[in-house]
């Protein structure tokens, strides 16, 4: 029996154990029959786990009934304390809901173009020439493909991309206009891989009227996808569909529904393989893994003058930009129209990082809360301690505490998130699912490690903190010296510096946007309906819908030009007779009908206006603007020899009319040179039809018939100050989800402190008893208990002042046209984030204060 109790019992037990049984046994001798029996039956009575050896079996069922009380003690804690829980709980989930709609955003911008498999590049050039400031685009001459292809073996194939625009389809039963329509080579499947669903990736394009069209083309068409074989026309001509693919993703920079051949496009400019004047095309190319781009760069200049026979290197500088860099890295780029969705990487780093500072608010407030309420448990721990328990247990069971409220906020972000999306989607034109957050395995690791590490932090300090003390001072109710927490004190400035940042960040931004908008830009952009003129009876017959329009009683003006207005003007070369001898530049310039100027109420300040009365009015005079005068040092420009750069030079016209300058591009580009050049005989792409604006929706029909007289081709419009709104629309996006964030950010903070006032009052009643029973008033005791957390939003405004005006100077910068800060925007920021900590540090005082001191006395 001995020898069965040596096995199982703990050595540091046996001894007094077997003195206890031999005294029992000595008893028992005497009265009983039966001592061994008994004495055999009290040792497996033994068999416990307080007193069996220590093992894997018993440290395992120890463990679990040792975290089951943990979390049974969580789980009252919570309950108890509801107000606390729900605070620490809402402001947690309300930051990581936040972070995961954030995380949305960043991971839809950077998922463009990744499913192409190849490694593919776009070639882009920089133009410089005299008399602009140059400008950088995603497109190149024609030459450009074939050419350097065949120079460098680095590069492995290539393929153009040209946009067609709207077309006329037509098919048996009727016409039908056409939208994202592209012409590329032969191989464009073959580089890129967009999913076909019928066809052969290899064979697309067998001969130039082969035509490969989308699912949802192929459906609204034809309502089948059995298309392969069927016919339509374009243009006369007879076109095959050969070829059926997917409908374009939303995170592809190249959408189409639409493909032809690149051929019929070479068939009617000829040696365009050789061509290297224009650039309109886009070029692909499939770069080897191991290309030394630098090297690349030096030898294009030299490539480029032998192909095309002139010293275009001095003009023309080309790159190499990797596809998955085209979305969010071409926002420098001008005349960027096909790149869907075009977002800049700068605002993708600022939505992350104020992610980043969300998420440290919330966890700043979590563990600020949870810091609070541990002295709270002081006698729990006391407890514990006299139980057994050690400094390690101590620590898991608080860090399992706030690792249960880390995961209860996850859970309702993740509520949180399922219910503000809808209102997201439709803020900032996106078609998030909250399911595509939990399609990758890793995302799911990374969520769960994060809502772990939040716990492990927030309980960190509490935990540690109450475990060091000794076990009589915790039994007595230990409590610090101080009054003051330090590090709630810090973790509160820190909070409210992110907070304040927020706020004046966001009205900074909407002052900067609002600046934008109300900005005079030199010409009038109110009730200008722009018509397109797709097709080319629309354009014949221009004059004749303008006669038209011109005698309805809401309609204003009417003017014609060939580009509308706040979209990039293209640059062509353009001559000028100058005291130095007769020079070429290449400003940015437009065809415009002769009283463009009087539509847009575009100021002269020299010269005279287009007129029908001067024949030579048409093709042979040109209006600049201000910029080009003084960048060519002309005091008087009106006379000047001048002609576009195809002109004979002895068949040059005159200049006759000086603008002042007017942003004709967004704000974010400086006002360039321009010249105006009315000519019938190109004429017209934009129809601008300017209304009274007492009807405006009579007015639009009106226009509507008149243009269907003309056109089979549905009409397309757009109000030109919608067409400005759309211009600056991811700054406005900008401006929305900064407004939201920071207004949370706020509430975060405010949710903070009610909780940690409403604690600070708690150990503070006795005190605030006996103030006002010695006299002291409630203006006093108002002030007493909140001026420390004035205080702290005070200095927190003192930090984040200095941080936001120097981030946001950096965003401002990428405006050529802004604002300088107003340092009443840091004042009104920092007064309203005072204002609205104080409300809600006065709600907790002043209902301690108005409270019978009796009632926190009497046991006293």
């Amino acid at each position: 029996m001995m020898k069965l109790l040596q096995w199982f019992c703990h050595p540091d037990m046996v001894e007094d154990v077997e003195g206890d049984l031999s005294e029992l046994y000595s008893e028992r001798r005497g009265v009983s029959r039966f001592p061994k029996l008994l004495m055999f039956w009290d040792v497996l009575l033994l068999f416990r786990p307080g007193i069996i050896k220590d093992n894997i079996v018993t440290r395992y069922f120890l463990t679990q009934s040792m975290y089951k009380n943990y979390m049974k003690s969580a789980w009252r804690n919570l309950l108890k304390h509801k107000t606390f829980s729900l605070i620490n709980i809402s402001s947690l989930s309300v930051g990581m809901a936040i972070c995961l709609v954030i995380f949305l955003f960043v991971q839809e911008e950077l998922s463009f173009d990744n499913f192409h498999k190849k490694n593919i590049y776009r070639f882009w050039e920089t133009e410089k020439y005299e008399g602009s400031s140059g400008q950088d685009i995603p497109f190149t001459m024609g030459g450009v493909g074939p050419v350097f292809t065949d120079h460098f073996p680095e590069i492995l194939q290539y393929t153009r991309v040209l946009s067609v625009g709207d077309e006329v389809i037509e098919l048996k039963d009727g016409n039908v206009l056409m939208d994202g329509i592209k012409s590329v080579d032969h191989n464009f499947f073959q580089l890129f891989d967009f999913n076909l669903i019928n066809g052969d990736r290899n064979n697309v394009f067998r001969s130039y009227k082969d035509v490969a069209i989308s699912r949802s083309t192929a459906m609204n068409l034809y309502r089948t996808l059995d298309v392969v074989g069927k016919t339509f026309r374009r243009d006369g001509e007879e076109y095959v569909i050969n070829a059926v693919f997917e409908d374009i993703a939303e995170n592809s920079h190249l959408q189409f529904k639409m493909v032809f051949s690149l051929e019929n496009f070479i068939k009617v400019r000829g040696n365009y393989n050789n061509e290297f004047t224009g650039s309109f095309i886009t070029t692909y190319v499939e770069m080897t893994e191991d290309a030394d781009y630098q090297k690349l760069y030096a030898a294009f200049p030299e490539v480029l003058d032998n192909a095309s026979g002139k010293n275009h290197s001095e003009n023309y500088t080309l790159y190499l930009q990797a596809l998955r860099d085209i979305h969010l890295g071409s926002s420098f780029m001008v005349h960027d129209y096909y790149n869907y969705r075009k977002f800049d990487r700068l605002y993708l780093n600022i939505f992350i990082f104020i992610g980043v500072l969300l998420l440290i608010i919330a966890i700043i407030n979590f563990t600020n809360l949870t810091t609070a309420r541990s002295g709270y448990r002081t006698k729990e721990v006391g407890v514990r301690k006299t139980l057994g328990a050690i400094r390690n247990q101590v620590v898991m069971q608080f860090q399992l505490e706030t690792i249960l409220l880390s995961f209860m906020a996850l859970i309702v972000s993740i509520l949180l998130v399922w219910a503000g999306l809808p209102y997201l989607n439709n803020l900032i034109e996106r078609s998030y699912e909250l399911q595509s957050i939990f399609m990758d395995q890793n995302v799911i690791l990374a969520t769960l490690l994060l809502t772990i590490m939040i716990g492990v932090i927030a309980g960190i300090y509490p935990s540690l903190y109450l475990s060091k003390f000794k076990l009589t001072e915790v039994i007595k109710g230990f409590t610090s010296k101080s009054g003051k927490s330090y590090l709630r004190s810090g973790l509160v400035v820190v909070q409210f510096s992110l907070a304040i940042g927020m706020i004046v960040s966001t009205m900074i931004i909407i002052d900067q946007l609002s600046y934008i908008k109300n900005k005079d830009l030199g010409f009038n952009k109110e009730h200008i309906l722009q018509v397109s003129l797709i097709d080319d009876d629309a354009m014949n017959f221009y004059d004749q819908m303008k006669q038209e329009l011109l005698k309805q009683s809401n309609v204003l003006g009417v003017t014609g030009s060939g580009h509308r207005i706040g979209n990039d003007f293209h640059q062509r070369g353009f001559k000028i007779q100058l005291d130095s001898g007769l020079s070429f530049f290449v400003p940015a310039s437009l065809y415009v009908d002769h009283d463009y100027l009087d539509v847009f109420d575009i100021e002269l300040i020299a010269g005279r206006n287009f007129s029908n009365d001067f024949s030579t009015d048409d093709g042979l005079a040109f209006i600049v603007n201000q910029s080009m005068t003084k960048d060519l040092g002309l005091e008087d420009a009106i006379g000047v020899k001048a002609g576009m750069g195809w002109y004979p030079n002895d068949s040059l016209g005159s200049i006759i009319g000086v603008t002042k300058d007017f942003n004709f591009n967004t704000l974010h580009n400086e006002i360039d040179n321009l010249i105006l050049l009315s000519s019938k005989a190109i004429g017209y792409r934009e129809m601008s039809v300017k209304l009274n604006g007492s009807n405006l929706k009579e007015s639009v029909r009106q226009v509507e018939e008149i243009y269907n007289k003309y056109s089979d081709i549905p009409i397309q419009y757009q109000f030109l100050d919608d067409h400005f709104d759309q211009l600056y629309k991811s700054d406005q996006q900008m401006q929305s989800v900064l407004s939201l964030i920071g207004a949370l950010s706020i509430i975060i903070g405010c949710m903070g402190l009610f909780g940690l006032t409403s604690i600070t009052v708690q150990n503070r009643l006795k005190e605030i008893g006996i103030r006002k029973v010695l006299g002291a008033s409630r203006r006093q005791l108002l002030v007493l208990l909140s001026k420390d957390f004035g205080l702290s939003v005070i200095l927190a405004f003192i930090i984040s002042a200095p941080a936001s005006y120097y981030l946001m100077n950096l965003w401002l910068d990428n405006f050529a046209y802004r604002i300088t800060i107003n340092p009443l925007l840091f004042i009104l920021g920092g007064v309203l984030s005072f204002v609205i900590a104080w409300l809600t540090i006065s709600l907790q005082v002043g209902k301690a204060v108005r409270a019978n001191p009796v009632e926190s006395l009497k046991y006293e």
